[in-house]
């Protein structure tokens, strides 16, 4: 070998070295010109292995490409999670943890009982957890503990949906009322008396309460007060489903009919006829109304004029359940299976076969779908590849409703069970 071959094997060789002590003057800035193209974890940590320097800049909480993770990988976490400069990187972990335990199957299973009846219906606030069912009760957990905190015993039938808004709780049941409750002291506010027949929906927006019924009614009411503002009739069937965009009040009836009125005026601004069967679903995003019925379809709308754009066939049973994440929609049937279309184009991405019974709920925690059905089982499905991740036996009977607080996956059952399903890092593995 010659001379001048030997010094250039020797100038390789001694280029790591050389990289190494130049990176490490490399400004926060330049660090994070390399990362902020990165989405993977696993490409994350190969850069900080680069020199000493590196790791430090980007295992820290100040660097934005937790941020980014944090966005891109959680965001429904992301969204309900208060955030510091300070606790960046250390959410991630924690949100990461919590990833892997759903995937692994890694939790601690906790049983809440004291219903007599079935139970219906969920909702979290606050670090309390909201039960409501088929025993006119209404509970009130505190989360963390499991403990009860108050019973509301006042309704005299099932107890069908609930909201909260500004520390009251809202409760609409079989008896024909709707209750405002303080949520803190558990105090009845108010009884709603007006509708003749069987509340099925309730939603709230800038103090008002809007309600529908198996009378054939909406109602709204103003909430502090807990006085009737007006009635809006016109469909002929019972009004299943309600939800408000944009100063509109979108309602969903056995009549097969969606109507559209203006909030503030209460008229009546469409009606949009085109399902064969009672419309029992409805949510709207980037001013797309969607529709889910028991004529099997989904149908897409234009929110704006009215028109349809997309009719989505594909279920062999009735729909059930929908949701929406990150432009897809995702519906539950009778038929048992979930599917999960483009909201754009209406394409199938996936049909996702697995439950032998009826899907009854569904619920999104970032990359994960949730469902629970008749047959006594919740299902963790990959929303991306639609593939099934992990599934859940605890309950004897229907889940009825899911929710997602944190870490922690709750069910309501017919079985008049709530189950907690603790994936948060201090639970361990092996449950699965």
């Amino acid at each position: 070998m010659s001379i001048p071959e030997i010094r250039n094997d020797l100038q390789i060789v001694s280029r790591p070295k050389a990289t190494a002590e130049i990176v490490k003057y490399f400004p926060d800035e330049v660090v994070y010109e390399f990362t902020k193209h990165l989405n993977k974890l696993s490409d994350i940590c190969s850069l900080s292995l680069v020199s000493r320097h590196f790791f430090q800049v980007i295992f820290n909480n100040d660097f934005p490409v937790w941020q980014t993770l944090l966005e891109s990988h959680f965001p429904t976490s992301f969204q309900m999670v208060p955030l510091y400069p300070h606790q960046m990187l250390d959410v991630y972990r924690n949100l990461k943890t919590i990833d892997n335990h759903f995937r692994a199957g890694a939790y601690q299973e906790r049983t809440l009982a004291g219903h007599q009846d079935e139970v219906a219906c969920l909702t979290e606030k606050d670090g309390m957890l909201i039960s409501g069912s088929g025993d006119g009760t209404i509970k009130i957990w505190d989360l963390e503990s499991a403990q009860l905190v108050h019973n509301l015993a006042d309704h005299q039938g099932l107890v069908y949906c609930l909201a909260v808004k500004d520390g009251m709780l809202i409760s609409g049941s079989g008896d024909g009322t709707i209750k405002i409750w303080d949520i803190e002291s558990g105090e009845l506010l108010h009884s709603l008396a007006g509708h003749q027949d069987e509340i099925a929906c309730l939603t709230v927006k800038d103090g008002m309460l809007i309600s529908g019924a198996f009378d054939n009614t909406i109602k709204i009411w103003d909430i502090e007060s807990g006085q009737q503002i007006c009635t809006l009739n016109g469909h002929h069937g019972p009004v299943y489903c309600l939800t408000v965009k944009d100063g509109m009040l979108i309602s969903g009836s056995a009549d097969r009919t969606i109507k559209i009125w203006d909030l503030e005026s209460t008229q009546l601004i469409r009606t949009l006829a085109g399902h064969r069967g009672s419309v029992v679903c409805l949510t709207v995003k980037d001013g797309m109304l969607i529709s889910g019925a028991y004529d099997k379809t989904i149908k897409i709308w234009d929110l704006e004029s009215g028109q349809l754009v997309h009719n989505l066939a594909g279920h062999q049973g009735w729909i059930t359940c929908l949701t929406l994440k990150d432009g897809m929609v995702i519906s539950g049937s009778k038929d048992n299976t979930i599917k999960i279309w483009d909201l754009e184009s209406g394409k199938l991405f996936h049909s996702l076969v697995g439950h032998e019974k009826v899907v009854v709920c569904l619920t999104v925690k970032d990359g994960m779908l949730i469902s629970g059905s008749e047959d006594r089982k919740i299902m963790i499905w990959d929303l991306e590849n639609g593939e099934l991740i992990r599934s859940l036996d605890g309950h004897e009977r229907s889940v009825n409703c899911l929710t997602v607080k944190d870490g922690k996956l709750i069910s309501g059952s017919s079985d008049r069970t709530i189950k907690i399903w603790d994936f948060t890092p201090s639970c361990k593995i092996g449950n699965g």
